[in-house]
Protein backbone atom coordinates (compact mmCIF):
# COMPACT_ATOMS: atom_id res chain seq x y z
CA UNK A 1 0.00 0.00 0.00
CA UNK A 2 1.12 3.76 -1.29
CA UNK A 3 1.84 5.88 2.08
CA UNK A 4 0.24 8.25 0.93
CA UNK A 5 -3.17 6.27 0.50
CA UNK A 6 -2.45 5.27 4.21
CA UNK A 7 -1.82 8.58 5.73
CA UNK A 8 -5.51 9.67 3.78
CA UNK A 9 -7.15 6.37 4.81
CA UNK A 10 -6.33 7.02 8.61
CA UNK A 11 -7.04 11.07 8.19
CA UNK A 12 -10.68 10.91 7.04
CA UNK A 13 -13.10 8.13 5.62
CA UNK A 14 -14.98 8.21 2.28
CA UNK A 15 -17.36 11.05 3.00
CA UNK A 16 -14.36 13.04 3.75
CA UNK A 17 -15.13 13.72 7.59
CA UNK A 18 -12.59 13.71 10.00
CA UNK A 19 -12.13 10.94 12.20
CA UNK A 20 -11.16 10.74 16.30
CA UNK A 21 -8.70 8.39 16.53
CA UNK A 22 -7.90 7.85 20.40
CA UNK A 23 -3.94 7.29 21.36
CA UNK A 24 -2.47 3.90 22.29
CA UNK A 25 -2.64 3.11 25.41
CA UNK A 26 0.54 3.08 27.27
CA UNK A 27 0.53 -0.90 27.95
CA UNK A 28 -0.31 -1.03 23.71
CA UNK A 29 3.63 1.17 23.44
CA UNK A 30 6.83 -0.58 23.39
CA UNK A 31 9.16 -0.95 26.36
CA UNK A 32 11.88 1.44 24.88
CA UNK A 33 8.91 4.22 24.18
CA UNK A 34 7.48 3.84 27.99
CA UNK A 35 11.07 4.23 29.20
CA UNK A 36 11.54 7.39 26.24
CA UNK A 37 7.88 8.65 27.83
CA UNK A 38 9.22 8.36 31.46
CA UNK A 39 12.78 10.13 30.86
CA UNK A 40 11.29 13.39 29.74
CA UNK A 41 8.26 13.68 32.01
CA UNK A 42 11.14 13.91 34.81
CA UNK A 43 13.23 16.06 33.09
CA UNK A 44 10.48 18.29 32.60
CA UNK A 45 9.82 18.64 36.79
CA UNK A 46 13.45 19.23 37.65
CA UNK A 47 14.75 22.99 37.88
CA UNK A 48 18.09 24.17 36.61
CA UNK A 49 19.62 27.50 39.45
CA UNK A 50 22.94 27.38 37.36
CA UNK A 51 24.15 29.81 35.23
CA UNK A 52 24.13 33.51 35.30
CA UNK A 53 22.13 36.16 37.23
CA UNK A 54 21.33 38.04 34.46
CA UNK A 55 19.86 35.21 31.92
CA UNK A 56 17.74 34.24 34.92
CA UNK A 57 16.15 38.08 35.19
CA UNK A 58 15.61 38.19 31.57
CA UNK A 59 14.12 34.35 31.81
CA UNK A 60 16.75 33.26 29.04
CA UNK A 61 18.29 30.06 28.97
CA UNK A 62 22.00 30.15 29.96
CA UNK A 63 24.78 28.28 27.75
CA UNK A 64 27.20 28.86 31.62
CA UNK A 65 29.85 30.10 29.04
CA UNK A 66 33.26 30.51 31.33
CA UNK A 67 33.95 34.24 31.86
CA UNK A 68 31.07 35.75 29.95
CA UNK A 69 27.49 33.50 28.80
CA UNK A 70 26.72 33.84 25.10
CA UNK A 71 23.76 35.71 25.61
CA UNK A 72 24.99 38.58 27.78
CA UNK A 73 28.05 38.60 25.18
CA UNK A 74 26.11 39.49 22.20
CA UNK A 75 23.48 41.58 24.21
CA UNK A 76 26.17 43.22 26.20
CA UNK A 77 25.50 43.13 29.34
CA UNK A 78 27.07 42.48 32.88
CA UNK A 79 27.17 38.56 33.08
CA UNK A 80 26.45 38.49 36.72
CA UNK A 81 27.83 35.05 38.51
CA UNK A 82 27.55 34.29 42.40
CA UNK A 83 25.14 32.42 45.08
CA UNK A 84 22.68 34.21 45.46
CA UNK A 85 20.86 33.58 49.15
CA UNK A 86 17.43 34.42 49.70
CA UNK A 87 16.46 35.51 52.93
CA UNK A 88 12.58 35.23 54.64
CA UNK A 89 13.12 38.12 56.47
CA UNK A 90 14.42 40.90 54.84
CA UNK A 91 13.61 43.84 57.01
CA UNK A 92 16.50 45.61 57.94
CA UNK A 93 15.79 47.63 61.28
CA UNK A 94 17.86 48.06 64.30
CA UNK A 95 17.94 45.15 66.73
CA UNK A 96 15.69 45.09 69.72
CA UNK A 97 18.42 45.20 72.15
CA UNK A 98 21.69 45.12 72.99
CA UNK A 99 22.42 42.64 76.21
CA UNK A 100 24.95 43.53 78.34
CA UNK A 101 25.95 40.75 80.52
CA UNK A 102 26.99 40.58 83.80
CA UNK A 103 30.32 41.85 85.56
CA UNK A 104 32.23 38.69 85.83
CA UNK A 105 30.53 36.49 83.48
CA UNK A 106 33.17 34.53 81.47
CA UNK A 107 30.48 34.32 78.02
CA UNK A 108 30.64 36.84 75.06
CA UNK A 109 28.64 37.16 72.36
CA UNK A 110 29.47 38.15 68.94
CA UNK A 111 26.62 39.60 66.45
CA UNK A 112 28.10 38.50 62.86
CA UNK A 113 25.34 39.57 60.92
CA UNK A 114 26.60 43.20 59.74
CA UNK A 115 30.12 41.68 58.80
CA UNK A 116 27.87 39.09 56.38
CA UNK A 117 25.80 42.54 55.33
CA UNK A 118 28.59 44.33 54.46
CA UNK A 119 29.82 41.61 51.38
CA UNK A 120 26.92 42.77 49.65
CA UNK A 121 26.45 46.12 47.81
CA UNK A 122 24.90 48.95 50.11
CA UNK A 123 25.03 46.19 52.86
CA UNK A 124 26.31 47.65 55.75
CA UNK A 125 25.31 51.19 55.14
CA UNK A 126 21.34 49.76 55.51
CA UNK A 127 21.87 49.07 59.16
CA UNK A 128 22.11 52.31 61.74
CA UNK A 129 24.75 52.57 64.19
CA UNK A 130 24.44 50.37 67.11
CA UNK A 131 23.58 51.58 70.68
CA UNK A 132 24.49 50.37 73.96
CA UNK A 133 21.98 49.91 76.25
CA UNK A 134 22.36 50.68 80.11
CA UNK A 135 22.97 47.44 82.03
CA UNK A 136 19.83 45.41 83.07
CA UNK A 137 20.87 45.01 86.57
CA UNK A 138 20.82 48.86 87.25
CA UNK A 139 17.04 48.62 86.35
CA UNK A 140 16.67 46.01 88.13
CA UNK A 141 18.26 47.14 91.28
CA UNK A 142 16.09 50.19 91.54
CA UNK A 143 13.35 51.90 90.51
CA UNK A 144 13.98 55.60 90.46
CA UNK A 145 14.99 56.72 87.56
CA UNK A 146 18.57 56.69 87.65
CA UNK A 147 21.24 59.15 85.69
CA UNK A 148 24.31 58.85 84.11
CA UNK A 149 27.24 58.10 86.92
CA UNK A 150 24.06 57.99 89.87
CA UNK A 151 26.07 54.45 90.76
CA UNK A 152 28.64 55.52 92.41
CA UNK A 153 30.46 52.36 93.71
CA UNK A 154 30.50 50.08 90.86
CA UNK A 155 33.53 48.38 92.53
CA UNK A 156 31.98 47.88 96.16
CA UNK A 157 30.40 44.34 96.69
CA UNK A 158 27.25 46.28 98.10
CA UNK A 159 24.82 47.24 96.13
CA UNK A 160 21.36 48.91 96.27
CA UNK A 161 18.19 46.60 97.77
CA UNK A 162 15.26 46.88 97.01
CA UNK A 163 14.15 44.92 100.30
CA UNK A 164 17.01 46.25 102.85
CA UNK A 165 16.38 49.03 105.60
CA UNK A 166 17.62 49.80 109.07
CA UNK A 167 16.13 47.19 112.41
CA UNK A 168 18.30 49.43 114.61
CA UNK A 169 16.68 52.35 116.21
CA UNK A 170 19.80 54.32 116.76
CA UNK A 171 20.88 53.84 113.21
CA UNK A 172 17.91 54.86 111.98
CA UNK A 173 17.68 57.94 113.89
CA UNK A 174 21.24 58.73 112.83
CA UNK A 175 20.49 58.80 109.21
CA UNK A 176 17.14 60.35 109.79
CA UNK A 177 19.40 63.53 111.34
CA UNK A 178 21.80 63.27 108.34
CA UNK A 179 19.08 63.20 105.88
CA UNK A 180 17.54 66.43 107.30
CA UNK A 181 19.64 68.91 109.23
CA UNK A 182 23.60 68.05 107.39
CA UNK A 183 22.52 66.21 104.24
CA UNK A 184 20.97 69.29 102.68
CA UNK A 185 24.13 71.90 103.60
CA UNK A 186 26.31 69.12 101.67
CA UNK A 187 23.87 69.25 98.63
CA UNK A 188 23.85 72.93 97.99
CA UNK A 189 25.65 72.50 95.09
CA UNK A 190 24.06 69.60 94.02
CA UNK A 191 21.36 69.42 91.62
CA UNK A 192 20.85 65.51 92.38
CA UNK A 193 21.12 65.93 96.16
CA UNK A 194 23.22 62.85 96.33
CA UNK A 195 24.01 63.19 100.06
CA UNK A 196 20.10 63.41 101.22
CA UNK A 197 18.18 61.05 98.29
CA UNK A 198 20.71 58.30 96.38
CA UNK A 199 23.96 57.98 99.13
CA UNK A 200 21.38 57.20 102.56
CA UNK A 201 20.41 54.53 99.87
CA UNK A 202 23.68 53.27 99.67
CA UNK A 203 24.47 53.48 103.70
CA UNK A 204 22.08 51.06 104.39
CA UNK A 205 24.13 48.24 102.93
CA UNK A 206 27.57 50.16 103.26
CA UNK A 207 29.05 49.94 106.62
CA UNK A 208 31.76 52.83 105.92
CA UNK A 209 28.98 55.27 105.13
CA UNK A 210 26.68 54.17 107.52
CA UNK A 211 29.30 54.63 110.26
CA UNK A 212 30.76 58.41 108.44
CA UNK A 213 27.35 59.84 108.59
CA UNK A 214 26.73 58.20 112.42
CA UNK A 215 29.84 59.87 113.71
CA UNK A 216 28.99 62.94 111.75
CA UNK A 217 25.51 63.40 113.41
CA UNK A 218 26.73 62.53 116.73
CA UNK A 219 28.82 65.19 116.50
CA UNK A 220 26.10 67.43 115.31
CA UNK A 221 23.39 66.44 117.78
CA UNK A 222 26.13 66.39 120.47
CA UNK A 223 27.17 69.91 120.30
CA UNK A 224 23.56 70.80 120.49
CA UNK A 225 23.48 68.96 123.86
CA UNK A 226 26.81 69.52 125.33
CA UNK A 227 27.99 66.29 125.95
CA UNK A 228 31.50 65.84 126.99
CA UNK A 229 34.64 65.27 124.52
CA UNK A 230 34.80 61.67 124.74
CA UNK A 231 31.36 61.29 124.03
CA UNK A 232 31.07 63.14 121.44
CA UNK A 233 34.21 61.22 119.30
CA UNK A 234 33.28 57.48 120.33
CA UNK A 235 31.73 57.31 116.11
CA UNK A 236 34.00 59.31 115.08
CA UNK A 237 36.74 56.83 116.48
CA UNK A 238 35.27 53.89 114.79
CA UNK A 239 34.37 55.71 111.63
CA UNK A 240 37.95 56.73 110.98
CA UNK A 241 39.25 53.72 112.37
CA UNK A 242 37.21 51.76 109.65
CA UNK A 243 37.87 54.50 107.00
CA UNK A 244 41.65 54.30 107.53
CA UNK A 245 41.97 50.54 107.36
CA UNK A 246 39.82 50.57 103.78
CA UNK A 247 42.19 53.50 102.51
CA UNK A 248 45.46 50.99 103.48
CA UNK A 249 43.54 47.66 101.74
CA UNK A 250 44.83 47.13 98.30
CA UNK A 251 41.13 46.12 97.37
CA UNK A 252 39.64 49.61 98.51
CA UNK A 253 36.91 51.43 96.41
CA UNK A 254 38.45 54.70 95.38
CA UNK A 255 35.52 56.66 95.29
CA UNK A 256 33.38 55.04 98.43
CA UNK A 257 36.97 55.77 100.07
CA UNK A 258 36.82 59.55 98.65
CA UNK A 259 33.00 60.02 99.80
CA UNK A 260 33.61 58.76 103.43
CA UNK A 261 36.74 60.80 103.95
CA UNK A 262 34.71 64.09 102.76
CA UNK A 263 31.92 63.66 105.36
CA UNK A 264 34.82 63.01 107.98
CA UNK A 265 36.18 66.88 106.99
CA UNK A 266 32.42 67.88 107.87
CA UNK A 267 32.38 65.92 110.80
CA UNK A 268 36.08 67.64 112.20
CA UNK A 269 34.67 71.21 111.53
CA UNK A 270 31.81 70.05 113.69
CA UNK A 271 33.99 69.24 116.16
CA UNK A 272 36.76 71.72 115.82
CA UNK A 273 35.21 74.88 113.59
CA UNK A 274 36.54 76.97 111.30
CA UNK A 275 40.53 76.37 111.85
CA UNK A 276 43.47 77.24 109.63
CA UNK A 277 43.76 74.99 106.80
CA UNK A 278 47.33 74.43 107.15
CA UNK A 279 46.40 73.25 110.76
CA UNK A 280 43.85 70.43 109.83
CA UNK A 281 45.06 66.94 110.60
CA UNK A 282 42.71 64.89 108.82
CA UNK A 283 40.40 64.80 105.86
CA UNK A 284 41.14 68.04 103.94
CA UNK A 285 44.30 66.69 102.36
CA UNK A 286 42.95 63.07 102.52
CA UNK A 287 39.88 63.75 100.79
CA UNK A 288 41.37 65.91 97.84
CA UNK A 289 43.93 63.37 97.23
CA UNK A 290 41.37 60.63 97.08
CA UNK A 291 39.19 62.59 95.06
CA UNK A 292 42.16 63.13 92.32
CA UNK A 293 43.13 59.36 92.83
CA UNK A 294 39.82 58.92 91.58
CA UNK A 295 39.87 61.21 88.55
CA UNK A 296 36.80 63.35 89.97
CA UNK A 297 36.25 66.68 88.55
CA UNK A 298 33.87 69.61 88.99
CA UNK A 299 32.93 68.08 85.23
CA UNK A 300 32.15 64.62 85.96
CA UNK A 301 28.87 63.67 86.20
CA UNK A 302 27.18 62.01 89.16
CA UNK A 303 28.85 61.38 92.74
CA UNK A 304 32.40 63.05 91.65
CA UNK A 305 31.17 66.47 90.38
CA UNK A 306 29.12 67.13 93.91
CA UNK A 307 32.48 65.66 95.45
CA UNK A 308 34.74 67.81 93.86
CA UNK A 309 32.61 70.93 94.50
CA UNK A 310 32.21 70.63 97.93
CA UNK A 311 35.49 69.89 98.42
CA UNK A 312 36.32 73.33 96.57
CA UNK A 313 34.01 75.15 98.71
CA UNK A 314 35.24 73.80 102.26
CA UNK A 315 38.83 74.89 100.80
CA UNK A 316 37.71 78.30 99.66
CA UNK A 317 36.24 79.00 103.07
CA UNK A 318 40.11 79.01 104.83
CA UNK A 319 41.52 80.50 101.56
CA UNK A 320 39.31 83.57 102.15
CA UNK A 321 39.57 83.53 105.99
CA UNK A 322 43.91 83.15 105.93
CA UNK A 323 44.49 84.66 102.65
CA UNK A 324 45.70 81.86 100.80
CA UNK A 325 45.83 80.37 97.21
CA UNK A 326 42.91 77.79 96.22
CA UNK A 327 44.53 74.03 95.42
CA UNK A 328 41.64 73.43 92.98
CA UNK A 329 42.91 75.79 90.10
CA UNK A 330 39.54 77.71 88.93
CA UNK A 331 40.65 78.05 85.42
CA UNK A 332 39.82 74.07 85.52
CA UNK A 333 36.71 74.46 86.59
CA UNK A 334 35.21 74.53 82.96
CA UNK A 335 32.67 77.73 84.39
CA UNK A 336 30.85 79.52 81.34
CA UNK A 337 30.65 83.02 82.72
CA UNK A 338 28.33 84.12 79.47
CA UNK A 339 25.48 84.91 81.56
CA UNK A 340 23.37 84.87 78.37
CA UNK A 341 20.72 83.06 80.80
CA UNK A 342 17.44 85.60 81.07
CA UNK A 343 16.68 85.80 84.60
CA UNK A 344 13.50 84.09 86.17
CA UNK A 345 11.90 83.33 89.34
CA UNK A 346 12.93 79.83 90.19
CA UNK A 347 15.57 77.04 89.06
CA UNK A 348 19.39 76.11 88.32
CA UNK A 349 20.37 77.70 92.02
CA UNK A 350 23.10 75.24 91.63
CA UNK A 351 24.21 76.59 88.74
CA UNK A 352 24.26 80.08 89.97
CA UNK A 353 25.80 78.92 93.59
CA UNK A 354 28.93 77.68 91.34
CA UNK A 355 29.51 80.73 89.33
CA UNK A 356 29.67 82.48 92.99
CA UNK A 357 32.08 80.11 93.69
CA UNK A 358 34.46 80.61 90.62
CA UNK A 359 34.34 84.37 91.29
CA UNK A 360 34.75 84.21 94.58
CA UNK A 361 37.95 82.19 94.40
CA UNK A 362 39.35 83.61 91.27
CA UNK A 363 39.03 87.34 93.73
CA UNK A 364 40.21 85.74 96.41
CA UNK A 365 43.49 84.15 94.83
CA UNK A 366 43.98 87.75 93.31
CA UNK A 367 44.20 88.92 96.61
CA UNK A 368 46.65 86.97 97.54
CA UNK A 369 48.89 87.24 94.54
CA UNK A 370 48.87 91.20 95.53
CA UNK A 371 49.95 90.20 98.93
CA UNK A 372 52.65 88.40 96.87
CA UNK A 373 53.60 90.99 94.69
CA UNK A 374 54.11 94.38 97.12
CA UNK A 375 57.28 95.37 96.72
CA UNK A 376 58.26 93.90 93.16
CA UNK A 377 55.32 94.90 90.98
CA UNK A 378 55.69 96.69 87.30
CA UNK A 379 54.10 98.75 85.34
CA UNK A 380 52.79 95.76 83.18
CA UNK A 381 51.58 93.91 86.33
CA UNK A 382 49.88 96.58 87.90
CA UNK A 383 48.20 97.31 84.51
CA UNK A 384 47.08 93.30 84.23
CA UNK A 385 45.98 93.37 88.03
CA UNK A 386 43.49 96.12 86.98
CA UNK A 387 42.26 94.35 84.22
CA UNK A 388 41.59 90.94 85.94
CA UNK A 389 40.03 93.44 88.80
CA UNK A 390 38.06 95.14 86.43
CA UNK A 391 37.10 91.81 84.75
CA UNK A 392 35.88 90.09 88.45
CA UNK A 393 34.15 93.18 89.41
CA UNK A 394 31.97 93.19 86.22
CA UNK A 395 31.18 89.19 86.82
CA UNK A 396 30.02 90.79 90.07
CA UNK A 397 27.68 92.89 89.06
CA UNK A 398 26.20 90.67 86.25
CA UNK A 399 25.65 87.92 88.51
CA UNK A 400 23.19 89.92 90.27
CA UNK A 401 21.65 90.70 87.96
CA UNK A 402 20.73 87.80 86.13
CA UNK A 403 20.24 85.19 89.51
CA UNK A 404 16.67 83.61 89.72
CA UNK A 405 14.60 85.91 92.06
CA UNK A 406 14.88 82.95 94.44
CA UNK A 407 18.43 83.80 95.11
CA UNK A 408 17.55 87.13 96.28
CA UNK A 409 16.02 88.13 99.81
CA UNK A 410 12.56 87.96 100.13
CA UNK A 411 12.83 90.52 103.19
CA UNK A 412 15.63 92.90 104.25
CA UNK A 413 14.58 94.97 107.66
CA UNK A 414 16.07 98.21 107.91
CA UNK A 415 18.03 98.33 111.44
CA UNK A 416 16.15 101.01 113.09
CA UNK A 417 13.02 98.78 112.11
CA UNK A 418 13.90 95.97 113.76
CA UNK A 419 12.37 94.81 117.44
CA UNK A 420 14.48 94.45 119.18
CA UNK A 421 16.72 97.06 117.61
CA UNK A 422 20.07 95.98 115.97
CA UNK A 423 22.68 97.63 114.04
CA UNK A 424 22.42 95.50 111.08
CA UNK A 425 19.73 94.72 108.66
CA UNK A 426 17.57 91.74 109.17
CA UNK A 427 17.94 89.69 105.49
CA UNK A 428 16.01 86.56 105.01
CA UNK A 429 16.57 84.10 101.80
CA UNK A 430 14.57 80.95 101.02
CA UNK A 431 16.76 78.23 100.27
CA UNK A 432 20.19 77.23 101.67
CA UNK A 433 21.79 77.94 98.09
CA UNK A 434 20.50 81.08 98.40
CA UNK A 435 21.85 81.92 101.86
CA UNK A 436 25.52 80.97 100.89
CA UNK A 437 25.57 81.92 97.58
CA UNK A 438 24.55 85.49 99.40
CA UNK A 439 26.82 85.66 101.88
CA UNK A 440 29.63 84.67 98.99
CA UNK A 441 28.99 87.38 97.06
CA UNK A 442 29.34 89.92 100.03
CA UNK A 443 32.49 88.41 100.90
CA UNK A 444 33.75 88.37 97.20
CA UNK A 445 32.72 92.57 97.17
CA UNK A 446 34.44 92.91 100.30
CA UNK A 447 37.58 91.14 98.71
CA UNK A 448 37.41 93.22 95.37
CA UNK A 449 37.02 96.28 97.38
CA UNK A 450 40.17 95.85 99.23
CA UNK A 451 42.60 95.23 96.31
CA UNK A 452 41.19 98.09 93.94
CA UNK A 453 43.50 99.17 92.34
CA UNK A 454 42.38 102.92 92.41
CA UNK A 455 41.38 102.46 95.90
CA UNK A 456 43.18 105.92 96.86
CA UNK A 457 41.53 107.92 94.57
CA UNK A 458 37.93 107.20 96.35
CA UNK A 459 38.79 105.64 99.84
CA UNK A 460 35.95 107.50 101.64
CA UNK A 461 33.10 106.08 99.76
CA UNK A 462 35.21 102.31 99.38
CA UNK A 463 35.39 101.83 102.79
CA UNK A 464 31.57 103.16 103.27
CA UNK A 465 30.58 100.36 100.69
CA UNK A 466 32.92 97.79 102.33
CA UNK A 467 30.94 98.45 105.71
CA UNK A 468 27.76 97.88 103.89
CA UNK A 469 28.49 94.38 102.58
CA UNK A 470 29.85 93.36 106.06
CA UNK A 471 26.64 94.71 107.56
CA UNK A 472 24.86 92.36 105.06
CA UNK A 473 26.39 89.20 105.78
CA UNK A 474 26.15 89.86 109.76
CA UNK A 475 22.41 90.26 109.16
CA UNK A 476 22.01 87.37 107.06
CA UNK A 477 23.85 85.35 109.64
CA UNK A 478 21.91 86.96 112.64
CA UNK A 479 18.16 86.19 111.24
CA UNK A 480 17.48 83.09 113.19
CA UNK A 481 15.33 82.07 110.21
CA UNK A 482 18.64 81.07 108.13
CA UNK A 483 18.62 78.10 109.80
CA UNK A 484 22.04 76.04 108.78
CA UNK A 485 25.03 74.02 109.92
CA UNK A 486 26.32 76.74 112.42
CA UNK A 487 30.37 76.25 111.76
CA UNK A 488 29.42 77.50 108.25
CA UNK A 489 27.72 80.61 109.78
CA UNK A 490 30.79 81.64 112.19
CA UNK A 491 33.27 80.90 109.33
CA UNK A 492 31.74 83.75 107.12
CA UNK A 493 30.84 85.83 109.99
CA UNK A 494 34.05 85.34 111.23
CA UNK A 495 35.57 86.81 107.66
CA UNK A 496 32.86 89.59 107.56
CA UNK A 497 33.61 90.88 111.36
CA UNK A 498 37.45 91.23 110.50
CA UNK A 499 36.27 94.66 108.19
CA UNK A 500 34.25 96.33 110.94
CA UNK A 501 35.15 99.37 112.58
CA UNK A 502 32.04 100.29 114.71
CA UNK A 503 32.47 99.63 118.43
CA UNK A 504 28.64 98.74 118.44
CA UNK A 505 28.79 96.72 115.41
CA UNK A 506 31.77 94.78 117.32
CA UNK A 507 30.10 94.02 120.39
CA UNK A 508 27.13 92.65 118.90
CA UNK A 509 29.22 90.31 116.38
CA UNK A 510 30.50 88.81 119.90
CA UNK A 511 26.65 89.29 121.08
CA UNK A 512 25.52 87.12 118.16
CA UNK A 513 28.91 84.31 118.01
CA UNK A 514 27.50 83.81 121.98
CA UNK A 515 24.31 83.02 120.81
CA UNK A 516 26.01 80.55 118.73
CA UNK A 517 27.75 78.97 120.91
CA UNK A 518 24.48 78.45 123.48
CA UNK A 519 21.93 77.36 121.06
CA UNK A 520 24.22 74.94 119.14
CA UNK A 521 27.29 74.48 121.33
CA UNK A 522 29.91 74.72 118.71
CA UNK A 523 33.36 76.45 120.04
CA UNK A 524 33.63 80.09 119.21
CA UNK A 525 35.51 81.63 121.88
CA UNK A 526 38.78 81.63 119.48
CA UNK A 527 36.62 83.40 116.88
CA UNK A 528 35.34 85.88 119.23
CA UNK A 529 39.57 86.28 121.02
CA UNK A 530 40.96 86.81 117.62
CA UNK A 531 38.32 88.96 116.51
CA UNK A 532 38.73 91.42 119.58
CA UNK A 533 42.88 91.39 118.77
CA UNK A 534 42.06 92.13 115.37
CA UNK A 535 39.22 94.91 116.12
CA UNK A 536 42.17 96.16 118.58
CA UNK A 537 40.33 95.81 121.86
CA UNK A 538 42.48 95.05 124.91
CA UNK A 539 44.11 91.65 125.00
CA UNK A 540 43.75 89.68 128.27
CA UNK A 541 47.18 90.62 128.90
CA UNK A 542 45.87 94.19 129.44
CA UNK A 543 48.09 94.92 126.47
CA UNK A 544 46.80 97.74 124.42
CA UNK A 545 46.24 98.10 120.48
CA UNK A 546 45.62 100.65 118.40
CA UNK A 547 41.81 101.88 117.68
CA UNK A 548 41.66 101.99 113.92
CA UNK A 549 42.27 98.43 112.02
CA UNK A 550 43.86 98.23 108.71
CA UNK A 551 41.95 96.19 106.34
CA UNK A 552 44.94 95.63 104.41
CA UNK A 553 46.20 93.33 106.89
CA UNK A 554 43.30 91.93 108.13
CA UNK A 555 43.60 87.92 108.86
CA UNK A 556 41.54 85.56 111.22
CA UNK A 557 43.92 83.56 112.02
CA UNK A 558 42.00 80.63 114.52
CA UNK A 559 43.81 78.02 116.31
CA UNK A 560 42.41 74.51 118.23
CA UNK A 561 42.53 76.19 122.17
CA UNK A 562 39.37 74.43 123.35
CA UNK A 563 40.36 71.79 125.15
CA UNK A 564 37.11 70.51 125.22
CA UNK A 565 37.80 69.16 121.31
CA UNK A 566 41.63 67.54 121.97
CA UNK A 567 41.92 64.40 119.83
CA UNK A 568 44.44 63.44 122.39
CA UNK A 569 41.57 62.90 125.13
CA UNK A 570 39.89 60.12 123.03
CA UNK A 571 42.88 57.62 122.30
CA UNK A 572 43.46 57.89 118.99
CA UNK A 573 45.78 61.02 118.15
CA UNK A 574 45.30 61.15 114.22
CA UNK A 575 43.04 58.54 112.65
CA UNK A 576 44.20 58.67 109.45
CA UNK A 577 47.99 58.41 110.41
CA UNK A 578 47.55 55.62 112.96
CA UNK A 579 49.70 53.19 112.05
CA UNK A 580 49.25 54.32 107.76
CA UNK A 581 51.53 57.21 107.31
CA UNK A 582 54.00 54.67 105.97
CA UNK A 583 51.63 52.29 103.82
CA UNK A 584 49.74 54.71 101.95
CA UNK A 585 51.12 57.97 99.82
CA UNK A 586 48.02 60.25 100.93
CA UNK A 587 48.51 60.32 104.24
CA UNK A 588 51.59 61.60 104.45
CA UNK A 589 53.65 63.95 107.11
CA UNK A 590 50.93 67.07 105.93
CA UNK A 591 48.30 65.41 107.57
CA UNK A 592 50.20 64.44 111.03
CA UNK A 593 48.35 66.89 114.23
CA UNK A 594 50.84 69.90 115.14
CA UNK A 595 50.55 68.72 118.77
CA UNK A 596 52.04 71.75 120.29
CA UNK A 597 48.74 73.34 119.83
CA UNK A 598 47.34 71.14 121.90
CA UNK A 599 49.35 72.79 124.79
CA UNK A 600 47.76 76.46 124.01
Amino acid sequence: MDPADTIDAFASDADGAALNIPPLPVAQLSASDADRESDVSIKKRKRVRTGCFTCRDRHLKCDEALGQCQNCRKSGRLCRRGVRLNFVDTQVVAPPTCVTPPAGTGVTFRDDSRIIASEYVGGFERYPPPEQDAPVEDVRQTSIPVQPGINPFLNTQYQISRHGCLDDPTELSLLQVFVNQIGPWMDIVDEAKHFTRILPLYAVEQPLLRAVMAACVELYVSIHLFKEASERMRHYDAAALMLSECIASPHRDPSLCATAALIIEIAEMLILGPIESGMRIRAGNSARSLIRDCQWTTRTQGLGGTCSWLSILMELFDCIAFRQTVVWDPDTWGIDMGFVVEPSIAGNEEFWMQRIIYICAKVSDLRSSNLKGIGNSTRYAEAQRLEQWSLYNEWCARWLDSIPRSMLPLGNVQPWQRNPQSVFPQVWLLGRSAIVAQMLYHITRIMLLETDPLQQDHLPELQEEQQRHAYSVCGIVSNDKNNGIPVFSAHLLAVAAGYLVDRKAQEEVVAILDQLRRTSGLSTEHIRDKLRETWGWHSHAHQSFPDTVDTSTVSIGIHTSDHGHEFSQVGITDPFTYSLVETHQYLDHHLIYDQSHQSL
